[in-house]
């Protein structure tokens, strides 16, 4: 009876804690992008108040991944990647599946930050597979959010804007996940979705975003500083100067509310650049040194680079020619140093626009030259970042299917294969396999022709052009959907339509009709810019069978999650955003 007793006590003593814990941890997600200085000190009590007592090792993981992800807020990089790694390996260890994706959020974002995508993107990738399989909506959004900045990063505009619109679509989902971990401001999510929209063209959109995002409830300490940098950017672009002076105020107001000199010199650099670019060179000049100094300090690289590149050129607008080559010198120095060639380019593109204007050709020529072998390296460079995402995917396809790799493997003797070269020579393989298997259920369809498909009766076909999805995907060709809606052509002149369409199209394209009468053109090996020329012939042809209603082909290029269904999908929210613009 005693026993009973101490233990009903117990249990009254620890509910009341629990819950005040879980809370503190929710308040503690949101202050860790707010004010992340205040927030690790907090999650440091808390390690130092659990010590002796029971608690559940999800709470404790929490714990982890919440001060993980303050590191990554502070700017300490090697710190978040050493937590993140341990967390992760104890998370498996515990059976905490669910755990895993935000350690390796956190991993990713930590080797993103020190320009290493060559680690960053399979952690990635391998984060938002788990999360789908895991049903994790919280790490999820933060994945899409992290591979949309590295999208963009590329220029990869439409990657981004999908993986962000996705992002969005499922952030109701975070207060319907029962364990709740970590996950990113929607103010983020609006502000990064603003800067795509932005560089597509389409400004209104983009200012609509923005000031949703200044509008959020968590949009407040180190978020709302830096949203109010993304709208005093926006105005500098419009030519806005009052409303680009106003958020900039605004953002300076905000400087006192930052908790270390590194968050201090990353606000310090994007405001001396729209000052720079404001024509206040002293007020640029004087932000800028004060960053370059905790750069240093901090061996930041990546970003004392870019501080350099500024002050130089900072010192040209001045006239100060021999301190401006100086510096810019030792931006192009460290930039080779660190194989950063998308600096290099930048660095060589300013001191070739400026002897230009000097009148001095000669060396002006010479540094096109050399900003146009920087800009080689790059896309060498971005090549290689993709085809480290393609080999991961191809990886994670194996570990889905073991058994497929041992009957390849055999049939290939020992030595014949570099391994370097070993996906490359099983995507072939399945290429080869496929195309049989193809040619052997279709063998009455002339080759020249492309097919015509019904997905109600037809599902085989539909099968075998997921098929068809995947080997572009594991052999690494580009593949483009084109989608369109014949509302506004007679039933009895739709066939006359296809088959004129299939005259503009290679013998690889295939054409399909859905059983809701859209149609749908796959274009195997086909970028995005031969896809939009393909669309310009198509439509002249559509055209003449539309009277005066515009011809709206909604497009969408592959990416390495796609399936045929998600692919049909980008393309008819293409096709709607462009019927809203016309």
């Amino acid at each position: 009876m005693d026993f009973r007793i101490i233990v009903l006590c117990l249990a009254f003593w620890i509910s009341p804690v629990l819950a005040s814990t879980l809370e503190q941890l929710e308040q503690l997600n949101t202050l860790v992008f707010q004010y992340p200085s205040q927030a690790l000190s907090e999650i440091n009590a808390l390690e130092s108040n659990f010590v002796g007592m029971p608690r559940s090792d999800s709470t404790l993981m929490r714990l982890s991944a919440l001060k993980c992800e303050s590191y990554i807020q502070l700017g300490e990089n090697s710190a978040a990647i050493n937590l993140a790694r341990l967390s992760e390996a104890k998370a498996k260890q515990l059976k905490l599946e669910q755990a895993r994706p935000y350690f390796l959020n956190c991993m990713a974002q930590a080797y993103a930050n020190f320009g290493d995508y060559q680690q960053a993107l399979p952690l990635l990738y391998s984060s938002i597979s788990l999360s789908r399989q895991l049903k994790q909506p919280q790490a999820l959004i933060s994945g899409l959010w992290l591979r949309s900045q590295l999208n963009a990063d590329v220029n990869h505009n439409n990657a981004a804007i999908e993986d962000l619109r996705l992002a969005l679509d499922i952030y109701p989902d975070i207060s319907q996940q029962k364990q709740k971990w970590t996950w990113p401001p929607k103010g983020y999510l609006y502000s990064s979705m603003a800067k795509q929209l932005a560089a597509i063209g389409e400004p209104k959109e983009a200012e609509i975003k923005l000031k949703k995002a200044l509008s959020e409830d968590t949009t407040q300490g180190k978020v709302h500083l830096f949203i109010a940098l993304d709208m005093a950017k926006f105005a500098q672009k419009n030519l806005q100067p009052n409303l680009r002076d106003k958020y900039t105020q605004l953002a300076r107001a905000k400087l006192a509310e930052l908790g270390t000199p590194l968050e201090l010199a990353i606000a310090y650099k994007a405001i001396a650049l729209i000052d720079f670019n404001s024509g206040k060179y002293s007020s640029a000049e004087q932000l800028i040194n004060l960053s370059l100094n905790t750069f240093r300090k901090e061996a930041d690289a990546i970003s004392t680079i870019s501080v350099l590149w500024l002050n130089a050129q900072i010192k040209l607008k001045q006239h100060n020619e021999t301190m401006g080559l100086t510096l810019m010198e030792q931006a192009i120095s460290l930039a080779k140093e660190n194989a950063r060639y998308s600096d290099l380019k930048s660095c060589y593109a300013t001191l070739a626009t400026y002897f230009a204007a000097q009148g001095n050709f000669s060396l002006a020529y010479q540094y096109q030259l050399k900003q146009l072998d920087a800009l080689e390296n790059e896309t060498r460079s971005i090549k290689n970042i993709w085809l480290s995402q393609l080999k991961a995917d191809l990886s994670r396809q194996e570990q889905i299917t073991p058994a497929k790799i041992p009957v390849i493997a055999a049939a290939i003797p020992n030595g014949m294969i570099p391994s370097s070269l070993f996906p490359i020579a099983i995507a072939i393989i399945g290429l080869i396999i496929f195309v049989t298997w193809y040619q052997k259920r279709a063998p009455q369809q002339q080759p020249a022709d492309p097919v015509i498909v019904n997905f109600a009766t037809r599902t085989d076909n539909k099968n075998a052009l997921e098929n068809l999805l995947n080997v572009s995907k594991q052999a690494g060709y580009p593949l483009s959907l084109l989608v369109f809606n014949p509302k506004h052509i007679f039933a009895a002149d739709l066939p006359i339509v296809i088959e004129q369409l299939n005259t503009k199209l290679r013998e690889q394209d295939v054409l399909l009709q859905q059983a809701d009468q859209q149609i749908i053109i796959m274009l195997p090996h086909t970028s995005e810019q031969g896809a939009i020329n393909v669309i310009n012939q198509l439509s002249s042809t559509i055209s003449v069978w539309q009277e005066n209603n515009k011809v709206n082909i909604g497009l969408s290029c592959m990416q390495q999650f796609d399936n045929l269904q998600s692919m049909i999908k980008r393309a008819n929210i293409s096709q709607l955003r462009k019927l809203k613009t016309s």
